[in-house]
């Protein structure tokens, strides 16, 4: 038997290439705008000045025998003492004048007892203590506000900036598909 020739059939796929290049975001964000107002808290107390009353009218009296018609009156309110007192001495006096048992010169001795007693004895200051100045303090009332702060805050947010490139897709061939068919070597001479 002869040997028959073959036919060798060789075959390579094709091959298809892909390149990518990814596609780029470019995201940029300003800061937000904010704007703060505050308003501080107020706190005000005002009691002012109080009231001082100083009454020293009883120690005018007592150093100098105080206003002219404080000085007056008392003066005036002791005459009718000294009337009084008066009146009986001069009734004691003419008693003792008129009783015939004293023995001696009762008028010498009484004019002698008046020279000696002198002119009465009258209160023309007032009567001086320690305490003779009155002081006394109203305080005013205290009056105090509070006004509360107050904050306002505004804030302005800003929006992004987004940018996109966009990447590529390459596709080519990498290698084509081929087929290769070799036929036998035929001997002709043979």
């Amino acid at each position: 038997m002869i040997p028959l020739p073959q036919i060798s059939i060789r075959s390579q796929a094709g091959r298809i290439g892909i390149s990518t290049e990814p596609g780029q975001y470019d995201i940029r964000t300003r800061p937000a705008v904010m704007q703060v107002e505050s308003t501080p808290p107020s706190f005000t107390a005002d009691n002012g000045s109080g009231t001082l009353v100083i009454d020293k009218t009883l120690t005018d009296n007592a150093l100098t025998g105080g206003k002219p018609e404080a000085f007056w009156q008392r003066i005036y309110s002791q005459y009718q003492q000294v009337a009084r007192q008066n009146l009986e001495r001069i009734v004691a006096e003419g008693n003792e004048a008129g009783d015939l048992r004293i023995k001696g010169n009762v008028i010498a001795s009484q004019a002698l007892d008046e020279y000696l007693e002198g002119a009465p004895d009258l209160q023309i200051f007032g009567f001086a203590a320690p305490d003779n100045t009155k002081i006394s303090y109203t305080p005013r009332d205290l009056n105090m506000e509070f006004i509360p702060g107050s904050k306002n805050v505004d804030i302005r947010p800003s929006k992004p900036e987004i940018e996109y490139r966009r990447g590529s897709v390459n596709v080519y061939m990498q290698q084509y598909p081929n087929v290769t068919v070799t036929a036998p070597s035929i001997n002709i001479m043979a």
